[in-house]
């Protein structure tokens, strides 16, 4: 459904992409506004793309590889936007690398819709499936801005100027902004995984399901990261490095979960 919108949407993003790593290759921001372009085109077009795919299903475009990954490129791109213009932070170089990263793994997967079972068509699972990949997006972003800090702080402590560093923002804008990632992505992912933990034990009671477990030592994890930064006895390096710990343990979550093990969340 709406496969053109798709196909336009990811050639955008390679646009992107390509000018990004031209970009940081060269240690230049010239072509930073080639690259807003490309990302801003590129997202409208994905958008008109994943609000066909729900009309026509009825449900949220997250229930497939395709779709999560699909929708996963898009929360990236949504939230990097509104950081982009309210903190006038050159980020989407950077970011536009991992969103076509996710458009074109979601390439690879059969577009079809995914028919699931009918007492998962709810709205509570809708809201929980989009809930969980959108805070997934705000912990990758922080995950980006984590390793942006440390490059730029090591590229400080080793007093070495007009390399990569030299495009990245300063260490209290990337610390500032991993702040607030956190701090909303943190309530965000809980209320998802509240949300369908309520709903899973409903239909099938308290079974045990791989992703489940998974997500529940991921969100300790975050917890800690959440009331350390919030508390002020973690904040920059150290609570860069957790970070960039955490979204490792949500990669495995998303991809080695699912196609590793007979999880009831298996995206078909």
């Amino acid at each position: 459904m709406g496969t053109i919108f798709f196909e336009l949407a990811l050639t955008l993003y390679f646009a992107g992409f390509l000018l990004s790593i031209a970009g940081i290759v060269r240690k230049k921001q010239d072509l930073d506004k080639a690259v807003l372009v490309c990302s801003l085109s590129g997202f409208i077009l994905h958008s008109i793309y994943l609000a066909l795919r729900y009309l026509k299903s009825a449900q949220a475009p997250v229930f497939s590889m395709h779709e999560a990954n699909s929708f996963f490129a898009w929360s990236i791109l949504f939230i990097s936007f509104f950081i982009f213009f309210r903190n006038k932070a050159k980020i989407l170089n950077f970011i536009i690398i991992l969103s076509f990263a996710f458009m074109f793994v979601s390439a690879f997967f059969p577009r079809t819709i995914p028919s699931i079972k009918p007492e998962l068509k709810s709205i509570w699972i809708d809201i929980h499936a989009l809930m969980a990949v959108f805070g997934i997006a705000l912990f990758s972003l922080a995950f980006i801005f984590s390793i942006l800090y440390l490059i730029q702080e090591r590229a400080i402590k080793a007093k070495k100027f007009g390399g990569l560093e030299s495009i990245i923002p300063n260490l209290e804008v990337l610390d500032k902004i991993n702040y607030h990632l956190i701090f909303w992505g943190f309530p965000i992912y809980t209320i998802a995984l509240i949300v369908g933990f309520a709903k899973y034990i409903s239909l099938l009671g308290f079974l045990f399901d791989p992703k489940e477990i998974w997500s529940f030592l991921t969100w300790i994890v975050y917890l800690s990261i959440f009331y350390l930064r919030v508390k002020g006895d973690w904040r920059k390096k150290r609570a860069a490095y957790l970070t960039i710990f955490a979204f490792l343990l949500i990669i495995f979550g998303f991809f080695g979960i699912n196609l590793l093990t007979e999880s009831f969340h298996k995206p078909l």
